[in-house]
């Protein structure tokens, strides 16, 4: 499997939103229970500003995998290796530079 290499700008946004089963039942009562073994899977909203040159092997790798096929990349925050994949992402450019934000979502295969 291939790894991103590239390093994202500090800013980036981690959001996490655990995925429950909830059933509903008379006078607001509730059961809930976790969908899955792996039920709060991370996504991550990332930008990296690079020169203009650089931003065309970035975008061809995010191309190649297609939004499907998975890839190791380094949790700035953690620094731990995990899975994702990239669904979207988007090309600002610049003179000399360009900002590329993209959307990883970690995933288990």
């Amino acid at each position: 499997m291939e790894q991103f290499h590239w390093h994202v700008m500090p800013n980036m946004t981690e959001r996490t939103q655990p995925r429950v089963k909830t059933i509903k039942f008379g006078d607001g009562y509730e059961q809930r229970q976790q969908d899955g073994i792996n039920s709060d899977l991370r996504t991550y909203e990332v930008t990296l500003k690079v020169l203009r040159q650089e931003s065309q092997y970035i975008d061809r790798f995010l191309s190649e995998h297609k939004g499907v096929k998975a890839f190791l990349w380094r949790e700035p925050n953690r620094h731990r290796i995990i899975t994702v994949k990239c669904p979207t992402w988007s090309t600002s450019v610049e003179n000399t530079v360009t900002t590329i934000t993209a959307s990883f979502e970690e995933v288990v295969a």
